[in-house]
């Protein structure tokens, strides 16, 4: 096996594997984190071919981990766990020793071993598609420029400082915001319908008029959202527009438990590879 960089050549490779798995996850998404962070990601190569991936996102004091997969021909040879350590030992020769994730139930064992400890569950919601419903308090769309009037407000919520990455994902997706500083919403989307995250707001109120107006905006779209479990407004919120809960995920950190952030701030996540 060799460990080698991932590349956007390895993007058709990457969205077989994730679309294997039952993630949603748009291919726009992996360009946005290889475009973030070209040395960050990896792909494991047996005889030539790909045959696993991780990804890793660097923000200025933390670091996120995921789309660990192995190819299911490829698996039980110890391969994803040398992927996650040679991501792990990047990431620690930047100088970040504090990672987190958001493991699925198959991969938590796997987490565990490489030192992750458990933080909280962070359940997630679906959405059958509806017809279009008026907004309540009707947010205003987010243009890319001025999401600079939220930075404040999203590394309160988020823990640290991920000006780049909002950027990149605002400007491939739809955001929508209320007075600034009170919080956006960005939609992203899928090969399934849309996601909703990031979504921040300092108050309910603020997230209940993002939600009412995105979701006026995606009549007749699956829609998918993945909250932390620390944020119990954001659970009744989504249960009363109609959300369905649907399996968790565990939020995982290994290292110093730092920038946390306030997850009784954010309602959803942008991805389980990012936060």
């Amino acid at each position: 096996m060799r460990l080698r960089p991932f590349t956007t050549a390895d993007l058709p490779f990457a969205c077989a594997q994730i679309a294997r798995e039952g993630w949603r996850v748009p291919g726009s998404l992996l360009a946005a984190l290889l475009d973030h962070d070209p040395a960050g990601s990896f792909i494991a190569e047996v005889d030539g071919a790909p045959a696993g991936m991780v990804t890793t996102t660097a923000f200025a004091h933390t670091a996120w981990l995921g789309n660990l997969i192995v190819a299911p021909a490829q698996r039980r040879a110890g391969r994803g766990r040398a992927l996650a350590e040679h991501a792990l030992a990047a990431l620690a020769a930047r100088g970040l020793a504090t990672v987190r994730l958001e493991g699925d139930p198959l991969g938590i064992g796997i987490y565990r071993r490489l030192g992750f400890e458990d933080e909280f569950a962070s359940p997630r919601f679906r959405r059958a598609p509806a017809p279009v419903a008026p907004p309540r308090a009707p947010a205003g769309r987010l243009h890319p420029t001025e999401l600079a009037a939220l930075l404040p407000l999203d590394e309160t919520a988020f823990g640290d400082e991920r000006p780049r990455l909002l950027r990149r994902l605002a400007a491939d997706g739809t955001g929508y915001h209320v007075r600034a500083p009170d919080g956006y919403l960005l939609v992203q989307p899928t090969a399934g319908g849309v996601r909703l995250g990031p979504w921040v707001a300092s108050s309910p109120a603020a997230a209940e008029s993002l939600l009412r107006t995105a979701l006026a905006t995606v009549a007749g779209l699956e829609v998918e959202v993945a909250v932390p479990g620390a944020n119990a407004a954001a659970r009744a919120l989504l249960l009363r527009a109609g959300f369905a809960e649907t399996p968790s995920s565990l939020r995982m950190v290994r290292g110093p438990r730092v920038r946390a952030g306030r997850p009784d701030l954010v309602y959803a996540l942008a991805s389980g590879a990012t936060g």
